[in-house]
């Protein structure tokens, strides 16, 4: 049981991670995953105070694809209503992210009740199909409410509560669609399970296509942002807007100065990003609470960059202010790049073709000649059949 409950409980945090990973600016904060990982295992509670009682009356198959839906994503997406209005929440991306992992919380806790109910024999089976399907489900559907709730373009809808519902609209959806498959097993067999795995996996897809699409977005915006009121040069506004390829932008610098000087480089890039971020922010919400709580986080973040670029030294950060390639970005650079890190094939196309085509010639003949032996040969059989037949 020991190694279901692991498989229950690690696979899903691992699926976390990836999403959290994901946001190349960290804007995050560690204690408010923490805190919607806390509140997804209150609302596995909360939603069996409420599904129980209507479970005695109407049966467990009722209120899975009727009721169950509505309750558990509702529960999950309450703490989202408290964090997007902090000053910590930058964007939707973030709002995925917290969203995320109060739906990977409470799948950690419905996947313990589940294991609780099964025996040793079938707990590793359960712990399996729940971490790789339900804990996904459970993540995902909550981070589309968070995507929504947390300022993701949706027309004219403005107020958190309006968006809240669109957020919950689609995921009490996907939830009811996978809820209501897996009572169809009886009907469609196995053919049930692969359709709850794809609906899992689709709405994780959806997330992490919309948490890219934001990124993009939030780099658009910090062409505009950066360099006019965050104090960050041209040069490393350019490095900024690929902060997705620091690895390969910094390598000069690892390479001449060490890899601590190539961390510390990549902090100042970093903390010029969330700078400007937050000024952004800040000048666009009319919120009095949040621009309170917004500056004295600019005020600490202006002088930790100070602080990091003292740290980083006038010369180096100077040399990181020229590394950026003058040549526009493009798709084909992207490539060309990906390409220079493959190794060099071991193996020809024309060498493998050469080897199938000699393993059916041993000779090492040409095409012409094998075709040129087979006429002569097929010849000869003809006259010696013509002579027998004199």
């Amino acid at each position: 049981m020991s190694y279901s409950i692991l498989i229950a409980s690690i696979v899903p945090l691992a699926f976390l991670y990836v999403i959290k990973w994901l946001n190349f600016f960290e804007t995050h904060r560690i204690r408010l995953i923490l805190l919607a990982l806390a509140w997804g295992g209150l609302a596995t509670e909360l939603s069996y105070l409420v599904d129980h009682p209507i479970r005695l009356v109407l049966g467990m198959p009722f209120v899975a694809t009727h009721t169950a839906p509505f309750v558990e994503e509702i529960f999950k997406s309450l703490i989202l209503l408290y964090l997007v209005r902090r000053a910590d929440t930058t964007s939707f991306v973030d709002g995925a992210i917290y969203g995320f992992a109060s739906g990977i919380g409470f799948a950690i806790a419905e996947n313990m009740v589940y294991l609780s109910r099964v025996d040793l024999d079938t707990g590793l089976v359960v712990g399996t199909l729940r971490a790789f399907a339900a804990s996904v489900l459970h993540g995902s559907t909550t981070a589309l409410v968070g995507i929504a709730v947390a300022g993701f373009p949706l027309g004219r809808v403005n107020h958190p509560l309006l968006a809240w519902l669109i957020g919950l609209t689609f995921a009490i959806s996907c939830h009811a669609a996978y809820n209501n498959s897996g009572f169809h097993n009886f009907v469609f067999g196995q053919m049930a399970y692969l359709a709850r795995v794809g609906i899992a996996f689709g709405a994780l897809l959806l997330v992490a296509a919309a948490i890219l699409w934001g990124l993009r977005r939030e780099r658009n915006r910090l062409r505009k942002s950066l360099g006019m009121k965050a104090g960050v040069s041209k040069g490393e506004t350019m490095l900024v807007q690929r902060i997705e390829d620091l690895d390969d932008l910094l390598a000069p610098i690892e390479e001449r100065y060490g890899e601590v000087k190539r961390e510390q480089v990549a902090n100042v890039l970093l903390l010029g990003a969330q700078l400007a971020m937050k000024q952004d922010l800040i000048r666009k919400t009319k919120d009095p609470e949040l621009r309170v709580e917004l500056a004295p986080q600019i005020t600490e973040l202006k002088r930790d960059l100070k602080q990091a670029r003292h740290d980083v030294g006038i010369y180096i950060m100077s040399h990181v202010r020229s590394i950026m390639p003058k040549t526009t970005w493009s798709l084909w650079a992207r490539v060309g790049q990906i390409l220079t890190k493959m190794e060099p094939p071991r193996t020809n196309l024309w060498d493998v073709l050469k080897a199938a085509l000699v393993g059916h010639n041993a000779a090492g003949e040409g095409m012409h000649v094998r075709i040129q032996a087979e006429l002569n040969a097929r010849g000869q059989a003809a006259a010696l059949a013509t002579e027998g037949e004199e």
